[in-house]
């Protein structure tokens, strides 16, 4: 027996505006979906909001999906469809979309989620009318085999882009010339403000398209994840460009991108004096050294809303955790920082703990959790930084699991690391600024 969830998506919603059928794994026939979808076709409803993620719909259920779409199109503002063709044959699964997303076209949506459909370029075309909506404000598109054709074909059907705020690609096989053809979509996006094309094989050429095409059309972006993509240090003077722009900007996602110090240096450079409200930093896996390191404390310097910086597994060492150190102070709203896998010992480690625990607002902000998991801190070293937590924080709870952290490469740990970092003129001109 098939019963309609109708528990909210978020807090704020009644349960009387919201139908949400995911749960466990269903294939539907026209009997099933019309007990589940029972809300919708309801006399009066006035549903806004609906997910049919992880029921599975062939024609027969599609066709009832339609009609129960169709009745509450008045009211309809958002609908996610993902995950609602696994297990069909290509031919019913491709009808059942063109069924559903003809019915979701008489509606007014704001935002669409298609993910987790194995649509192709052909997928994308069935569900044309739901995507073509002139009002729509946010489009997920992740895990959908985005192929460069895909991406052609997204471009075509969304010819008129202004009032589209939130475009999410991931895991996709779009490559270079997959990202040539949605930099063109977001050329025309101009209130474009959370874009994301993670994990979908971009080099350097289309990572400059893209950056370009936002620079050109999206002012005012606060959300950008680029991260997963082999764009390498040949990105960084577009994207530099389009970060010095931004002044809303409050989550920047460019893990694993091979930027290096080259590319990070050109990143930082361009944060340095811009985004102001920055929330959420990862530049996990791009090779950074002390030499990229310093880069990064300029440009976090003073970021009084930065709540998580990520530099895990990269090549920041004792001598790069203890520049890093040094603008830690700068940052009274950091709650998490990962380290991970940095060829970090006890010198560096101890640095950050205690910059962490020295500032002011230790104990009121309420820091979340310190990650030094694989490096080579030695049992010595462990302990002194738990006793370093504990004097600035009151507990030694933040600090994050140990199990991989190899005590036995922690060699000679005597180097006063923090003495180095502390000689830098230029950065200590830069940490003594004031917030920009």
């Amino acid at each position: 027996t098939i019963k309609p969830a109708t528990a909210a998506a978020n807090g704020n919603s009644a349960s009387t505006e919201v139908l949400d059928l995911f749960g466990s794994r269903d294939f539907l026939d026209a009997d099933s979906a019309r007990q589940a979808l029972a809300p919708l076709l309801a006399a009066g409803s006035a549903i806004k909001q609906v997910r049919f993620s992880t029921k599975s719909f062939g024609i027969d259920a599609a066709q009832v999906a339609a009609e129960a779409l169709r009745v509450v199109a008045g009211t309809l503002e958002h609908a996610d469809m993902s995950d609602i063709i696994a297990g069909r044959p290509e031919n019913e699964a491709l009808e059942a979309l063109r069924l559903m997303s003809a019915a979701l076209a008489t509606a007014q949506l704001k935002h669409l989620n298609l993910s987790d459909n194995a649509l192709g370029e052909k997928g994308v075309r069935a569900a044309a009318p739901a995507l073509q909506q002139q009002g729509l404000e946010f489009l997920s598109l992740q895990n959908v085999g985005c192929s460069v054709h895909a991406c052609k074909a997204i471009n075509e059907l969304l010819p008129a882009a202004s009032s589209l705020a939130g475009l999410h690609l991931f895991n996709n096989m779009s490559g270079d010339e997959g990202a040539h053809h949605i930099a063109k979509l977001l050329a025309r996006s101009t209130a474009m403000a959370d874009f994301k094309m993670a994990s979908s094989r971009v080099g350097p050429e289309g990572g400059i398209s893209i950056a370009k095409a936002l620079l050109a059309g999206a002012p005012a972006l606060m959300w950008l994840d680029l991260s997963d993509n082999p764009l390498t240090e040949e990105v960084a003077p577009a994207l530099s460009a389009l970060l010095a722009a931004q002044t809303n900007l409050k989550y920047l996602n460019l893990n694993d991108t091979s930027l290096t110090d080259e590319g990070v240096t050109g990143v930082c450079k361009a944060l340095t004096g811009s985004a102001p409200q920055l929330e959420v930093l990862e530049l996990a896996l791009n090779e950074i050294t002390p030499t990229g390191a310093r880069s990064v404390v300029m440009a976090i310097a003073h970021k009084q809303q930065l709540t998580r910086l990520n530099l895990r597994e990269n090549e920041l060492e004792d001598a790069g955790a203890a520049v890093l150190a040094r603008g830690l102070a700068t940052l009274p709203a950091l709650k998490v920082l990962e380290l991970c896998a940095n060829q970090i010992k006890r010198p560096g480690a101890l640095a950050v703990a205690r910059a962490l625990a020295g500032r002011k607002e230790a104990r009121i902000t309420g820091f979340e959790l310190l990650a030094l998991d694989e490096n080579a801190i030695s049992q010595e070293g462990i302990e002194q930084l738990r006793q370093v937590l504990k004097d600035g924080f009151g507990s030694d709870n933040m600090l994050g699991p140990l199990d991989e952290n190899d005590s036995d490469l922690s060699g000679d740990e005597g180097n006063d690391v923090a003495e180095d970092a502390r000689e830098d003129d230029e950065l200590t001109t830069a940490l003594a600024k004031t917030s920009i």
